[in-house]
């Protein structure tokens, strides 16, 4: 008798099934049996299958009429044989490691089910599956669904093994319907005395058009989808109750959001308004509470089965909503109302369109420059349902230092919600620090503030006499910051000459001035080094001068950046060189595009790609 029994259904999938069998074939747990459980294929996939039947005797192949997915799993379960048991769909891949990885955690820790991580494999290539995102992020063995409730997003049957006796004991069997995973995957967790969640991916979800996951504007399948929310919500209550709360809010954010969609976009109303509604009777108004305003009035249209109203409220969440206007509560002076359509004379209750909660305020650097030693910046700040000009709201931006606690205001002129300052770098130049810009509006006696934060280009600093710099850069969040600090070396030019380039600056390193080296790393890619030359410079500094050849910066990827720094210092610790330019100068030659680039925290890095990609 086989360790495992791979259960893989398959229907008209001739251009991905051999992939998917070549890889539960490869896979370095080898103590298995693969039931390729034929529902009535008329294409060359059932070959496919005989081929590896014939070549490998873990694989036998079962033929049936075509029932669906969910009756053709449950044939093959009839057939298997093995200690645990497993599922994968036909058109996905398997990674060589994931049974054994799933199986020996079983193994190890006597748990009922070993679940583990997912990735999709799109057009673009591989990427983390959102579904799985939460509940996979660490290694998790022997837990259980009411200690991690991101299992609830764990649906899916394939990334999974079951031990046979915890799937025989509770007599599972998927429905004959789309959708058909959830009925079997959340009752299995919770039922399961525990389970073993694997950061690992032990699965390759592929996105394909016309396949079941992608089909989800058609009525049938919509439907199936809310019979089977229903199912597992009443399941959930009966068994439990303590997480019906987040499924409510998972299922109304997202499945629910599937037959908004569906039925604004003209799907037959029909079974499915009844199985939407029926489920909706039973969702606590909790629940709806943590949804935005416009997807609680859409629910609420929903549920009252206001069809054309419904289409015209997702209408206006994608062409109108930015210019809905926002009203103070009578009664209670604190809470905002949205202006959104069938406010009135619907007898949608009040609290659908309280938007209070909503009110994030961001507020986007839109430019900034030095001129004349004084640096302008401009800017816009954006609230959901205001759009009041200089009349009826105010906007002030200042700096914050952290460390300290010390505020700066700056002074601003205003237009509607878009703004300008002015900061004189003077008063913060004293000492090193980190100085953050926020803006805050005040409007109709709502106040609100923010980090400044913009895809605006970082800028070149702005020396004192002292030698102090304030250094306007955008950090690694998009976030944007003044660092006042006094630097230890700095990159002043960079020509290229000839088949090199030549990087000159200072640094002020005196003990071991003629043993610096620069090294230069790719992520990922090789590490290069150069010997520096220096010179003394009349302020006591070491001016130097790097020739790095061209050829050397290109790497076999696409685009790349070369990240620097000078070694062999006296202190033996890598000193960063930031870049005192302004305009940062970039060349092409052979088939290259090379820019100096300056990273987040104002250094300078070399950045490569080949010239068809430099734009």
């Amino acid at each position: 008798m086989p360790q495992l029994s791979v259960v893989v259904p398959y229907y008209n999938v001739e251009k991905y099934f051999d992939e998917c069998l070549a890889s539960i074939q490869s896979q370095t747990f080898g103590d298995l049996e693969v039931i390729c459980v034929d529902d009535g294929s008329m294409d060359a996939s059932a070959v496919i299958a005989k081929e590896y039947a014939a070549r490998d005797p873990r694989f036998r192949v079962v033929v049936q009429e075509n029932q669906g997915l969910g009756p053709a799993r449950n044939t093959g379960v009839k057939y298997a044989t093995g200690r645990y048991l497993a599922f994968a769909d036909s058109d996905d891949i398997v990674p060589p490691r994931a049974y054994e990885l799933l199986v020996d955690s079983l193994e190890r820790s006597g748990s009922d089910i070993a679940s583990g991580n997912v990735q999709r494999l799109t057009s673009e290539g591989l990427v983390q599956s959102w579904a799985h995102r939460n509940a996979f992020r660490k290694t998790r063995v022997g837990t259980h669904i009411t200690q991690n409730v991101h299992l609830l997003f764990d649906r899916s049957i394939w990334n999974k093994v079951f031990r046979r006796s915890f799937w025989d004991a509770l007599d599972m069997e998927f429905p004959a319907r789309l959708y058909e995973d959830m009925p079997v995957t959340i009752p299995a967790h919770v039922r399961a005395r525990a389970v073993d969640v694997l950061s690992e991916v032990v699965y390759v979800w592929r996105l394909r058009e016309g396949s079941i996951t992608e089909r989800r504007f058609r009525a049938e399948n919509v439907t199936d989808l809310m019979i089977s929310v229903s199912e597992t919500a009443g399941f959930l209550e009966k068994h439990a109750p303590e997480l019906r709360r987040v499924y409510e809010r998972d299922t109304l954010r997202n499945d629910l959001r599937v037959a908004v969609e569906a039925l604004a976009a003209g799907v037959e109303p029909g079974l499915l308004l009844e199985v939407v509604c029926s489920y909706l009777d039973t969702v606590r108004r909790k629940a709806h509470l943590e949804l935005p305003a416009i997807r609680r009035l859409q629910i609420q249209l929903l549920h009252r089965r206001m069809v054309a109203e419904l289409a015209e409220a997702v209408r206006f969440e994608r062409e109108g909503i930015d210019d809905a206007r926002l009203r103070r509560g009578l009664l209670s002076r604190h809470r905002w109302y949205a202006d959104y359509p069938f406010r009135r004379g619907y007898g949608i209750p009040r609290w659908v369109f309280d938007v209070s909660r909503e009110l994030t305020m961001t507020g986007r650097l839109e430019g900034w420059e030095w001129r004349a030693g004084l640096l302008h910046g401009t800017g816009r700040v954006k609230l959901p349902g205001v759009v009041a000009g200089a009349a009826s709201s105010s906007i002030d931006v200042w700096l914050h230092e952290r460390g300290t606690g010390a505020v700066l205001g700056l002074p601003v002129e205003q237009d509607g919600l878009g703004f300008a300052f002015v900061c004189d770098p003077a008063p913060i130049a004293g000492q090193a620090a980190r100085w953050e810009p926020w803006v805050r509006i005040t409007v109709d006696g709502m106040v609100r503030e923010a980090r400044l934060r913009g895809h605006t280009p970082s800028l070149g600093p702005d020396e004192t006499d002292s030698g102090m710099w304030i250094q306007p850069l955008i950090d690694d969040k998009g976030l944007a910051v003044l660092i006042v600090k006094r630097p230890r070396a700095a990159v002043t030019r960079c020509d290229l000459t000839g088949d090199r380039l030549q990087i000159s600056g200072w640094h002020d390193e005196q003990e071991n001035a003629e043993g610096v080296t620069l090294v230069m790393s790719v992520m990922d890619g090789p590490v290069r080094t150069y010997r520096v030359e220096t010179a003394p410079a009349p302020d006591g500094r070491r001016e130097f001068v790097m020739n790095v050849p061209t050829e050397d910066l290109r790497v076999e990827q696409e685009t790349a950046t070369w990240n620097m720094f000078l070694s062999g210092m006296a202190d033996d610790r890598p000193l960063r060189m930031p870049v005192a330019l302004h305009e940062l100068p970039g060349w092409e030659m052979n088939g290259w595009g090379i820019r100096m680039v300056r990273t987040s925290r104002g250094n300078m890095a070399l950045r490569v790609q080949r010239s068809e990609d430099v734009h």
